[in-house]
């Protein structure tokens, strides 16, 4: 399979995944990433985000001209559900359970479904910026999105009102954010973009300090610390993989033996089991933190 995997979702114990990507594409593992199998999808759009929040049964998948779509039974069937809106859709985060989720697209659009994504209300939009990446934490009513020209923005109410965090940063550069990952709590996190960028707040994003040469070419695409803000991966542009146990103030780099740009991150909460997907159906699996990187062959 020659198709761009744009992300990928593995929820609860991390031994069943699923990744979703160009053309309506949508795989399924069932053993940690060692095996996939390709699924039925009821689209040819291009799927940018998934989300399996809670257990592998249900689940969500946005992405190009407002698509949104919703599984109950482990992704043998999916119903296109109405978003309103013909806007490209990046991101999907159900924090806590499956009845109350986010989306993030083009032009600034944010949606909020409270019932299970039967219905879906816009919350925020018009700033004529795409938004990547959205995150809530630790509970529905603090969150995080980023997305085009360092754009970030924040929320304490459940996505009533959104807060620009933009003159937080540290730094005069405004690269494309195009990932969030706050790994216990809404006040420390990180967000990675283009151009090498690699920010860290503290303080709930009251500030934002650059940890990376930003004028670097190889732009970061997707970042996770899964259960701590001290070991954490980062993955972009030209097979490149970063690795810190010290909150971002070493890296470690490997440039994984693929042609091929990555473009979503999972990371098992200890770490030791990880999956990587991206351009040309690649998809790279480790079992050893990180050590090594496998790549996965697809039969289909």
């Amino acid at each position: 399979m020659e198709n761009a995997l744009y992300s990928v979702s593995f929820p609860v114990d991390g031994n069943v995944g699923y990744a979703a990507g160009e053309n309506g594409v949508i795989i399924k593992s069932n053993d940690h990433g060692a095996t996939w199998e390709a699924l039925n999808s009821p689209t040819q759009n291009h799927l940018y985000g998934v989300d399996f929040p809670c257990d592998p049964q249900n689940g969500f998948v946005v992405g190009a001209k407002g698509t949104i779509l919703k599984t109950d039974n482990a992704g043998k069937d999916w119903e296109i559900v109405s978003s309103n809106t013909e806007l490209d859709l990046f991101a999907v985060h159900f924090p806590q359970t499956e009845l109350i989720g986010f989306v993030a697209g083009d032009d600034g659009l944010i949606l909020e479904t409270d019932d299970n994504g039967e219905t879906w209300t816009a919350l925020h939009q018009g700033t004529g910026r795409k938004l990547y990446s959205i995150l809530f934490p630790s509970d529905t009513l603090t969150g995080y999105v980023v997305g085009e020209r360092s754009t970030i923005y924040k929320t304490t109410n459940g996505g009533e009102h959104w807060f620009p965090q933009n003159d937080n940063l540290d730094s005069e550069y405004r690269f494309d954010l195009r990932s969030v990952s706050f790994p216990s709590d809404d006040l420390i996190g990180y967000a990675v973009g283009d151009r090498h960028t690699f920010y860290k707040t503290i303080d709930g994003g009251e500030t934002w300090k650059l940890l990376t040469d930003v004028l670097m070419l190889h732009s970061l695409y997707s970042v996770r610390f899964p259960n701590n803000e001290f070991v954490g991966f980062a993955v972009g542009k030209f097979g490149r993989i970063l690795k810190t146990f010290d909150g971002g103030q070493n890296f470690t780099t490997q440039i994984a033996e693929v042609d091929a740009d990555l473009y979503s991150l999972y990371c098992h909460p200890e770490c030791e089991s990880g999956v990587v997907v991206g351009t040309k159906g690649t998809i790279l699996r480790t079992m050893n933190g990180g050590s090594t990187w496998i790549k996965v062959e697809l039969n289909f």
